[in-house]
């Protein structure tokens, strides 16, 4: 599905909406691209996809909402589950995957100036440390797995913000973004 925004279009449905200034805000991208706030950009906070269990041990004072909604849902079942097992998303029908590429594969994606790389997650568990040279800069990426914690570093180790969804999204609004392949 494309989305027609105040001229723009955004094969996504990835957008926020703010309540309070009526703008819209591309999530992908972190930045408000309709209304008052537009081309505000959002800060990039830390964050992780991780297991509860792994989050416990970190975390073991975490309090969990109360299953006592008021609703009659069962909140025990994820209902993205089935989508989650499938090799396409929502919108497969605007996403070409190249060769050896997987749409719903889970990119950590990076933006340097005007280019974007994306970076498989699965890779990162695996390797733990990538270095690699991107838009004129070397670019260290450290995975540590027993926090699922993923940090991107420039060569003077300033972080670089990055956010992790599946690559047929990241390609979707980064449309000449790069996939970063072993050699």
């Amino acid at each position: 599905m494309t989305f027609g925004v105040s001229g723009l279009l955004y094969k996504s449905n990835v957008l926020m909406y703010d309540h309070q200034t009526e703008s819209l805000w591309l999530q992908v991208k972190r930045r408000a691209v309709t209304g008052p706030l537009t081309g505000t950009k959002l800060k990039v906070l830390p964050s992780s996809v991780t297991t509860w269990k792994k989050w416990r041990k970190r975390y073991p004072e975490t309090k969990v909402l109360s299953f006592d909604t008021g609703y009659s849902r069962n909140y025990s079942r994820d209902p993205y589950e089935d989508y989650y097992r499938k090799s396409g998303g929502f919108f497969s029908s605007f996403f070409r995957a190249g060769p050896g590429e997987k749409e719903k594969e889970l990119v950590a994606g990076i933006e340097i100036g005007d280019s974007s790389k994306a970076y498989p997650v699965e890779l990162l568990r695996k390797k733990g440390k990538l270095t690699d040279n991107f838009s004129g800069n070397e670019v260290t990426i450290n995975f540590n797995e027993e926090t699922d914690q993923l940090s991107i570093k420039d060569s003077d180790g300033v972080e670089i913000p990055n956010v992790v969804v599946y690559w047929f999204v990241w390609k979707g609004i980064h449309a000449d973004s790069s996939l970063y392949k072993e050699k």
